[in-house]
This record gives structure tokens, C-alpha cells and sequence, in this order.
């Protein structure tokens, strides 16, 4: 072979390879699944559950938990963008997190939330703001009329920090944040001990304080009133107009909460593999049997549908920006 044509099948060979390089099978590899959350908080919770069964589906010799907290999930949200886009790496987090923190124009986010590539949906569930039991509030009316600002603890920028930020915005109620919990039970413990007035998080989460004693639900954050405390009221019925809008905004992205996510520009073959994997496992009777007695219940989507949603939500939540983006500046 002439120097020359052996210098040009050369180059053709490389760039052939290069090109491959991230057409990626996860079959018999070791998955990284990055969860942005506290060790012992509900969304791990979720990711420890579900990780040996999207192994077995995904023929992957194994899925590890990674814990990578900061910034309310931004920190493993940044680190997930930068990841090799072969499938070996992946999270699950809350996606409402996400497109908040963008929408805000936080200053730590790195990503477009909408070029990650979404694999499924393992669960939602309407949130809910608890109150200490000891406190003097036990309705939104006594968190307007408090004569202070109402203060909420909280973990860093993630949906419940936003959540309240509207909340706060369109309820007129006088807000003072105080950050740097860790997780929800750090959170729950501030507002059972009165080192702060109240703070959001799912119900099933707040189940075994409220059950206990330690704190009471005034409002929730759902498409309607939460089944198993009817009085209870919806913050959509609290307001109308644009406020309405508003609220409304934040309650279909928290639809969205806890899912699975790629880097962006996944392999096609990855993603394909990943959101059939995530399906099968979510769907696995053992898995099912699992989260009802672990108490993490189960509500699949699949990552075509979240997909689309991601898009649809980012566009139609443009008019939240303003209230967004002070919540983010009184807290700098």
C-alpha cells in the first residue's frame, strides 16, 4: 500500500471509530445512576429501589447509586451534562428542579433542560406546606396575617424553594428563606422544633409527622384536593387570573418529578435500551410488591411522554420568570 493511501485508510479507520465511540450498548456494563439528593431522602429512597431491577431489565452487570448533593440537584444535574453520552451514566431527580433552576437564570446551572433526554418516570405526587403543631398557624390566612414573614427552610433552589417562592408571591404572604438544610428530614426537624414555620414536601413524606402530631397540612399542591384529607384546600382554588396561571404552571412540572435522565445527545441505541429497561422494571411485580411496602409508591410515565412534556412546560411557563428570578435575588 503508497504511504499515501495507507495515511488516508488510516484517518478513515479513526474517524470511523470515532463516530462509534458512542454508539453504546449498557448490556453488561456498570451503570452509574446519579442521585442529586440527600443519602437518606425520598428521592435516593426511589433510586436505591429501583436500581437492582433496571439492572436485571437493562442486562447491565449492575446500576450503582451515586450521591452527588448540592444546589437543591443542580451539582449532579451540571456533572450528568458533561457525562459521555453512552448510557453509563444517568440520573433521577426531580426534572421540576431542573427547569425551575433554569428558568430563574440561576447562576450554578450549566444545562438546557430541555436537551437532556428523558427516559421515564418512576412517580409523582401532589406536594404539600405543613406547619409546626406547635405554632400559631393553621391556615394560609394565619401565614398572611402572621405580622412577619413566614419562614420557610430549605434545602437549596429545588422545586419546593420555587414552589414556595410563587406561593409566597400570589397568596401575599411575606416570605423569609433560610437555606442550607439537608434534605427533607433536616427541613421537618426546623419546622417540628420552631426553627421554622413551615416547608413543602410530598405527602407521603410528611405522613408519619403529620400522623405523629409534629406538623399540619394547610395547603396542597395538586391538580385538586388530596384524597385522604379532603379539607385540605388546593392552592388552584385560592386564586384566579394570572395567579392562577401561575400556580397552575408549578403544579404540571411537578407532574414531572421524580424521572430518569440522559446526557444530552444519548446514543440512540442507550436511550432505546434505558427507556424500555426503566418500562419493564417499573412494571416488574417484584418491584411493584417492593414499593408497596416500602411506601414508595409507583406511577410510570413513559420517557417518550416526558419527553415531549419537558418541551411543552419549559415554553408555557415563560410568565413565571419574573417571580422566579426575585426569589432567587432575595436569597443571594
Amino acid at each position: 500500500m503508497r504511504p499515501r493511501s495507507f495515511v488516508l485508510a488510516l484517518i478513515l479507520l479513526m474517524a470511523a471509530a470515532a463516530a462509534g465511540a458512542h454508539a453504546a450498548s449498557v448490556r453488561g456494563e456498570i451503570v452509574t445512576l446519579l442521585s442529586p439528593n440527600s443519602a437518606g431522602g425520598m428521592m435516593t429512597r426511589y433510586a436505591r429501589m429501583i436500581a437492582p431491577y433496571l439492572a436485571r431489565h437493562a442486562g447491565a452487570r449492575d446500576v450503582r447509586v451515586r450521591i452527588m448533593t448540592g444546589g437543591g440537584g443542580i451539582r449532579g444535574a451540571n456533572a450528568l451534562w458533561y457525562a459521555e453520552p453512552d448510557g453509563r451514566t444517568i440520573a433521577f431527580t426531580s426534572v421540576t428542579t431542573l427547569i425551575l433552576s433554569q428558568l430563574a437564570g440561576s447562576e450554578a446551572v450549566r444545562f438546557d433542560a430541555t436537551r437532556f433526554v428523558y427516559l421515564g418516570r418512576a412517580a409523582t405526587e401532589p406536594r404539600v406546606l405543613t406547619v409546626g403543631a406547635t405554632s400559631n398557624i393553621a391556615s394560609v390566612e394565619d401565614a398572611r396575617t402572621l405580622g412577619r414573614p413566614f419562614v420557610f427552610p430549605s434545602q437549596g433552589t429545588d422545586e419546593d424553594f420555587y414552589s414556595m417562592a410563587v406561593l409566597a408571591d400570589v397568596l401575599e404572604i411575606p416570605l423569609k428563606v433560610i437555606s442550607g438544610y439537608d434534605g427533607n428530614a433536616d427541613t421537618a426537624l426546623a419546622v417540628i422544633r420552631g426553627d421554622g414555620d413551615g416547608h413543602i414536601t410530598g405527602w407521603s413524606a410528611s405522613q408519619a409527622v403529620i400522623e405523629a402530631g409534629d406538623e399540619v397540612p394547610i395547603l396542597t399542591l395538586g391538580q385538586g384536593r388530596y384524597t385522604p384529607y379532603p379539607d385540605i384546600p388546593s392552592a388552584l382554588e385560592l386564586v384566579d387570573g394570572a395567579s392562577r396561571e401561575a400556580v397552575q404552571a408549578i403544579v404540571n412540572m411537578l407532574d414531572m418529578r421524580r424521572g430518569f435522565f440522559g446526557p444530552p445527545d444519548l446514543d440512540s441505541e442507550a436511550t432505546a435500551e434505558l427507556r424500555a429497561a426503566i418500562g419493564a422494571a417499573l412494571a416488574d411485580p417484584q418491584l411493584v410488591a417492593e414499593s408497596v411496602a416500602q411506601g414508595l409508591p409507583l406511577q410510570p410515565s413513559p420517557g417518550e411522554a416526558e419527553q415531549v412534556k419537558i418541551e411543552q412546560i419549559t415554553e408555557a411557563s415563560q410568565h413565571l420568570v419574573p417571580m422566579l428570578r426575585s426569589a432567587l435575588e432575595a436569597i443571594r
